[in-house]
């Protein structure tokens, strides 16, 4: 995971966009970690013409694991729930934006054949492990 945070941005502050190709904590949520009071997010980018951290997220399915490795050590989540939201969702109110204690958000832009769809692909999980 990158080290900065992104925050909301923009002219409209709509906008949720990693600068890189890293992934990045989203800073309006919860850092990840066994202490979490709130719920992290992750969001990365993806691309459909070449490989992107965040590009493997339309796959993942209930029951997975995802595993974190943070500077105070490696945490383990199992995925919940895994789908599209249209985007902007999370940038209102949604039930996603409430605090979950030890929640892991994952989001990308939906990218099809090329293109950008009206979707992020979203993983929700729940810390299992540490």
């Amino acid at each position: 995971m990158h080290p900065e945070k992104l925050m909301r941005g923009g002219a409209n502050g709509q906008q949720l966009n990693p600068v890189d190709e890293l992934p990045v904590w989203w800073g309006e949520s919860g850092m990840p970690g066994t202490s979490a009071t709130q719920t992290g997010v992750v969001v990365g980018h993806n691309y459909s013409t070449r490989d992107a951290p965040f590009r493997a997220l339309r796959v993942v399915e209930p029951g997975d694991r995802v595993v974190l490795s943070t500077p105070a050590g490696v945490l383990e989540y199992a995925v919940k729930t895994a789908g599209p939201l249209h985007k902007g969702t999370l940038l209102g109110a949604h039930e996603l934006r409430e605090s979950v204690a030890g929640r892991l958000i994952l989001a990308n832009c939906d990218v099809r054949d090329g293109k950008p769809t009206d979707n992020h692909d979203i993983v929700v999980a729940q810390l299992v492990g540490s």
